[in-house]
């Protein structure tokens, strides 16, 4: 990649993790963005656990609770509950939901690759997903409904319990869950009562269909670098679990998009001209950044300077307590 300028703007990493921390709505809440521009600005917030993802949210929102992104994602559909980055459930802004599908439908699955008698073929995996959209068109199914659903489009083929997981065998169709997600004809639906639920996306967004792959990938990276930059081609890859080297093919067709910095004399790339931190750094809310679940601790994790940082805070409060 060629740099911008023959002097890269030098920067320190107390004040890119304040500036982090200041577009995460980490130092002082937003009073200005709703539950999906919060989603928007993190590139999406982890859902494993619907809860923390809810929490992540609204701790970002003055005066926001958790019922605030539950109505965004199941009365308003400005969240979409769906599979992300790295094959994991995130919450993500509807609106987003063109650029993300193009983006991870482009890119090699997340998931692991099965042995020979479980793994399908490129044509077998089309017309699962295709079975899988049309059987979600208008509806809400739980896993078993959809087993039925599958095979009654497909064949016996599509449900044979041959997936080993969780000490139990799935239905050979579930290995494609997150990749029908990122073509577009999947998503989450409510909880009933126990019981997960998908549906399709294309309910509530009538002719809704990916981005095209390249434009869409760049549209991301310059999403990543806002919220994670200073970044190399490395961490990108690292938190879109991409090959390294298609990473850096897509920092270099950025190209003058995109500029270089130096982060305490390491190499990093950031949007061009987004340059600037808090002239006086701030001191980092702890417990914020070493929460578990929520996606700034996630995605901040390739940076080991961001580590140093947390466990010397750490470090100091034990050594604070241990002289009182």
């Amino acid at each position: 990649m060629t740099p911008k300028s023959t002097t890269p703007v030098a920067l320190t990493w107390d004040g890119v993790t304040a500036r982090r921390m200041a577009r995460h709505a980490l130092i002082e809440p937003a009073t200005d963005l709703g539950a999906a521009d919060i989603a928007g600005v993190l590139c999406g917030a982890h859902a494993q656990v619907l809860s923390a993802a809810e929490l992540s949210i609204a701790r970002r929102i003055t005066g926001a609770t958790r019922a605030d992104v539950q109505r965004a994602l199941w009365e308003d559909r400005t969240l979409v509950k769906t599979f992300g980055p790295r094959g994991t459930v995130h919450l993500l802004p509807t609106g987003d939901l063109r650029m993300w599908t193009g983006a991870l439908s482009a890119v090699p699955s997340s998931m692991p690759m099965h042995p020979e008698p479980v793994r399908f073929t490129p044509e077998q995996a089309d017309e699962i997903v295709a079975a899988i959209g049309d059987a979600l068109a208008d509806t809400e199914l739980t896993v078993d409904e959809l087993t039925e659903a599958i095979v009654d489009r497909t064949g016996p083929w599509a449900g044979e319990r041959t997936m080993e997981a969780f000490q139990d065998r799935w239905p050979r169709w579930r290995q494609l869950t997150s990749t029908a997600a990122h073509r577009g004809v999947l998503c989450f639906g409510p909880n009933r009562g126990r019981n997960v639920t998908y549906t399709n996306p294309h309910r509530w967004l009538p002719g809704f269909r990916p981005d095209a792959g390249d434009e869409a990938l760049h549209a991301l990276v310059g999403r990543y670098l806002y919220a994670y930059g200073p970044a190399t081609p490395q961490h990108f890859a690292r938190w879109l679990n991409i090959p390294p080297r298609r990473a850096v093919e897509l920092f270099d067709e950025l190209g003058g998009e995109l500029e270089r910095v130096e982060v305490d004399g390491e190499p990093g790339w950031v949007r061009a001209g987004d340059t600037a931190t808090p002239p006086q750094p701030h001191e980092p809310d702890i417990n914020a950044l070493v929460r578990a679940c929520d996606v700034h601790n996630v995605a901040c994790a390739t940076n080991v300077a961001t580590a140093h940082l947390v466990l010397g805070r750490l470090m100091d409060r034990q050594r604070e307590g241990e002289g009182a």
